[in-house]
C-alpha cells in the first residue's frame, strides 16, 4: 500500500526553488539538513510533497546522473478554485509564462501553463463544470 505520494524536482538552485513555492503559499513540511545549505526540501499541498533537492548533491551522493533542464520533460499539475488569480500569483512570485489562463475546446476545464525558477513546467487546473 502507498502511505504518501512525493515529486521530486531537481533543482540548480534549491533556495530560489523554495522561495517561489512558499510564495505560492504550499508549506515546508522537511528540510534536509535541518541547519546550513539546503540539499532537499518539500514543500506539500493537498496532501502531495514536491521535494527540491539540488541536482549537484543528488549526482555527488549517489551519481544520479540528473540536471536541471530549461526544456520540460515533465509538468507537475495543480488543481485550483481560480486559475486566473493563481496564475497572477505565480507571475507575480517569479514564475515565467508559458501559456497564459484559456478555457478547454468544451469549456469544462480552464488552464495554464508557467515554470518555476529552475524551468520546471507546472500547469494549473480548474474545473469549471463545478462553478
Amino acid at each position: 500500500m502507498i502511505a504518501q505520494l512525493q515529486v521530486n524536482l531537481f533543482c540548480a538552485d534549491v533556495d530560489a526553488c523554495l522561495a517561489f513555492y512558499t510564495r505560492l503559499g504550499l508549506t515546508e513540511a522537511f528540510r534536509a539538513p535541518a541547519t546550513g545549505p539546503i540539499q532537499h526540501v518539500e514543500v506539500e499541498a493537498a496532501g502531495v510533497r514536491i521535494g527540491l533537492t539540488s541536482a549537484e548533491v543528488a549526482n555527488n551522493l549517489v551519481e544520479l546522473g540528473v540536471a536541471p533542464s530549461g526544456t520540460p520533460s515533465t509538468e507537475v499539475v495543480f488543481w485550483c478554485d481560480d486559475v486566473d488569480e493563481f496564475y497572477e500569483r505565480a507571475v507575480a512570485a517569479g514564475a515565467t509564462p508559458v501559456v497564459p489562463p484559456i478555457d478547454s475546446p468544451d469549456n469544462r476545464l480552464r488552464f495554464a501553463w508557467f515554470r518555476d525558477p529552475d524551468a520546471h513546467q507546472l500547469k494549473l487546473v480548474q474545473n469549471r463544470s463545478h462553478c
